[in-house]
């Protein structure tokens, strides 16, 4: 983020939200990871970013140190994430999970309450993203890890929604494979960075994060945030089909168990019980 941008937010007041209605204080800031070779998405958000009252800062980790084999060795545990997916990371996969973990260590050096963390391809309505924005900080629980996806997911309970608007409520994601934009507290960074500290889940399975991390992750319905396909092609999504399957008998028996456990899960109290909708659209 030039210091142009910094100082005109500072200005703006920008590091502090506050709800007079609930008086609720929350310094927030926008973490959007772009590497500097996609200068055109850089400057496509910056557009949309700079509406907003919110303080937002560009990061990326540095390929030539990170993705070396010797930082892969240190920093990724290749063995782990084959017996967990039947595959290792691609290297634009590895990529983004370095970056959303670099996004919540920045988070916690900062004094911001919240963090908005963000891909380079996000795409948003601005008025929607800030009513949004300034709705959910008086339900989001400082003191409980909690995320706030605020794209579509696989997969989400009716059950206790938490409407926040005539328009728009919170639900609890059963699955989801989107991190293009989404809000977090400091007390689910910090048990997302201790639990993926030597990465061996991808940075957009909730569904792990929810069961080895204990964060609670919801969803705001709605969805407000896009990726911009039809301007921009997904970084992973390419990388992912052409990366090379390696499943053990290991992985065969792990996934078997959890997708068991799951279904009776589903078919059996969340679907009678809980309200569980299946987004058909995603």
């Amino acid at each position: 983020m030039t210091t142009f941008y910094l100082l005109k937010k500072l200005i703006r007041g920008s590091f502090l939200t506050y709800n007079k209605q609930k008086g609720i204080r929350m310094k927030i800031i926008i973490f959007v990871m772009n590497p500097d070779k996609y200068f055109e998405r850089r400057e496509a958000l910056t557009k949309l970013l700079e509406k907003t009252p919110f303080q937002f800062q560009f990061i990326s980790i540095n390929d030539d140190l990170e993705l070396t084999p010797e930082a892969i060795k240190k920093n990724h545990d290749s063995k782990r994430t084959i017996d967990s997916y039947g595959r290792d990371f691609s290297r634009g996969e590895l990529a983004s999970t370095l970056n959303h973990l670099l996004s919540y260590k920045k988070f916690l050096d900062s004094e911001n309450d919240l963090a908005i963390v963000m891909e380079d391809d996000a795409d948003f309505i601005v008025d929607d993203f800030i009513f949004v924005i300034e709705h959910l900080i008086i339900i989001i629980d400082k003191n409980k890890p909690q995320v706030y996806l605020l794209t579509p997911v696989i997969s989400y309970l009716n059950s206790n929604s938490k409407k926040f608007s005539a328009d728009y409520k919170a639900v609890e994601v059963i699955q989801s494979w989107d991190s293009s934009g989404y809000v977090i507290n400091r007390e689910a960074a910090k048990k997302m960075i201790n639990t993926n500290s030597k990465s061996w889940f991808i940075a957009d399975d909730w569904v792990r994060y929810k069961r080895h991390a204990k964060v609670d992750i919801f969803s705001v319905v709605p969805t407000i945030i896009k990726q911009n396909l039809n301007v921009f092609e997904s970084n992973l999504m390419g990388a992912r089909n052409k990366v090379i399957k390696n499943r053990s008998l290991k992985y065969v028996f792990i996934r078997l168990g959890y997708k068991i456990i799951a279904d009776v899960k589903k078919y059996c109290w969340l679907m009678p019980f809980k309200g569980y909708v299946r987004n058909k659209d995603v």
